[in-house]
């Protein structure tokens, strides 16, 4: 074969449409070592429509576990690192902000701090270790969300919500690829008292709860708001997430754990889980905890994450985070968080995914 031939296919007599047909299909770390088979290799995997068809492995898992970032007590950030050895709990100290500020969302492997003393916002990159401090915002930040996708672009949003209306409200934009903070404003569609902080963006838009039956969706290039009607209503918590390119929400009882996913314009019950089953697994009498079940699902049971692309959720109960894979039925330990950290009410989890997208941002 001539050099010629070998450009063409790779060096392996495939297309570049073969190729990666069949690296799709390999375990992660396989393919990871396959860039070093040769330049064309590394390219092709790091090309963004072809990373974005490739495995994820969740490399990382962050946390918090009390107060708020505005007006209250901040405390101690948790992460733990995925190693040969399972997870292992994650030095911060790297971030010279780490002790005076907290964790306020995550948006596919970036992490957005806060600090209120003097107020501050960063954004940090926990593969590579590196941070970027952002400028102030105009006006006094009351909510802040994270919004990032390695896949369609290697620029983050901070938006930040300083004013509410009757249903609408007053924000600033942070672009990383400008470097500045613009103001906009934005209609719900709905009374401003219905919205919740459960938050989540995917596909160009932020999709925001609103209770008790709707999601609220605010196209990020337009700042133009939708209405999406809920599967049913939230009674309890419910939380929205994207899985397999597809917009899913969770919502518990203190029976199951039910799991929607959206399909065009119409929801799908994709899965239940029983509570009493994850209790039982865990090691406690189903039963029994079930008898406390109200105190329980707003502490110690709680569902935490989807992962991106595989069906396993990630659900936390009794200090420990679990996954649930429900193809197979199959539950699994994640990682503890530690002794004396049982009893701790967490807030929220985030799923740290790699690929070569999201090590590349804030390199």
């Amino acid at each position: 074969m001539n050099n010629f031939d070998m450009d063409q296919t790779n060096g392996v007599g495939l297309t570049d449409d073969l190729l990666v047909e069949i690296l799709i299909r390999l375990p992660p770390k396989c393919i990871y070592r396959s860039k070093c088979v040769s330049r064309s290799w590394r390219r092709l995997i790091a090309d963004r429509y072809v990373a974005s068809r490739l495995p994820l492995i969740v490399s990382g898992v962050f946390y918090r576990c009390a107060g708020q970032y505005s007006g209250l007590k901040l405390d101690a950030n948790y992460g733990c690192n995925l190693t040969g050895r399972g997870f292992e709990e994650e030095d911060l100290s790297y971030l010279p902000f780490h002790h005076n500020s907290s964790i306020i969302d995550c948006s596919n492997g970036l992490l957005l701090f806060y600090r209120s003393k003097p107020s501050a916002f960063y954004v940090c990159n926990p593969t590579t270790r590196k941070w970027a401090a952002l400028p102030n915002p105009r006006n006094k930040s009351q909510l802040a969300v994270l919004a990032f996708d390695a896949y369609k672009s290697p620029y983050y949003r901070v938006l930040c919500f300083s004013g509410w209306q009757a249903r609408g409200g007053q924000l600033e934009v942070f672009s990383s690829e400008t470097g500045r903070w613009a103001e906009r404003s934005v209609n719900w569609g709905v009374d401003t008292d219905k919205l919740s902080a459960s938050m989540h963006f995917f596909d160009g838009a932020l999709h925001i709860l609103a209770h008790p039956g709707h999601i609220v969706s605010i196209d990020l290039e337009t700042m133009s708001c939708g209405m999406i009607d809920l599967p049913e209503d939230m009674e309890r918590d419910a939380r929205l997430g994207n899985s397999g390119g597809f917009l899913h929400c969770a919502v518990s009882d203190a029976k199951e754990l039910r799991i929607w996913v959206l399909k065009g314009s119409k929801w799908e019950l994709k899965n239940r889980v029983s509570v009493a089953g994850v209790l039982e697994w865990c090691g406690g009498a189903g039963g029994e905890m079930l008898s406390g079940a109200g105190r329980l699902l707003h502490g110690q049971f709680n569902f935490s994450a989807f992962h991106p692309k595989e069906e396993v959720v990630y659900i936390w109960v009794m200090g420990k985070l679990v996954f649930y894979d429900p193809s197979v039925k199959r539950f699994g330990l994640v990682c503890e968080m530690g002794a004396g950290k049982e009893k701790i009410q967490l807030i929220q989890i985030w799923l740290i995914p790699f690929s070569e997208n999201v090590s590349e941002c804030l390199a």
